[in-house]
């Protein structure tokens, strides 16, 4: 019994630091350096290529037929 109890209590203990971790990271504003600035500019950067090469790919998942695919274009 007192291992159940013991098993609960560091769980509970788990699961209040992971939300306290949570809260406080929902807090931070934008960031303030110009460190920071370029790196979330550069990740917004790479999330906007990766969503446009995903469209590419629904579009055309085999690619463009090239001059050597033995397919005419009209």
């Amino acid at each position: 019994m007192g291992a159940l109890v013991a098993l609960m209590a560091g769980l509970g203990g788990a699961i209040a630091w992971c939300a306290v971790v949570l809260v406080r990271r929902g807090r931070r504003g934008p960031t303030e350096n110009a460190d920071g600035l370029l790196i979330e500019q550069a990740a917004r950067l790479r999330a906007q290529r990766t969503r446009t090469d995903g469209r590419a790919f629904r579009d055309h998942p085999h690619g463009e037929p090239g001059p050597g695919s033995g397919q005419l274009r009209h």
